[in-house]
């Protein structure tokens, strides 16, 4: 069995409807978590900036995943 294979029987991992619409929230919210780790670098609050960079990382995969019509229950 496969690592993908694992999260989906774990429940990691469900199958939906592939939903653009969903995969565009999220890339939106990616981006303002961006914005938002670019704000903290310059103020130099290193951790924010670590964990918005963070967010951005999880909802640019999160709208692939609802692109392909997967959703993270993680």
């Amino acid at each position: 069995m496969n690592d993908l294979e694992n999260c989906f029987n774990r429940g990691l991992l469900r199958p939906v409807e592939p939903s653009k619409e969903k995969g565009e929230l999220s890339i939106k919210q990616a981006r303002e978590w961006l914005e938002e780790a670019k704000r903290n670098l310059e103020n130099e609050a290193y951790r924010s900036a670590q964990i918005s960079t963070y967010l951005a990382l999880f909802h640019s995969a999160r709208a692939i995943l609802f692109r392909d019509g997967i959703r993270e229950k993680s």
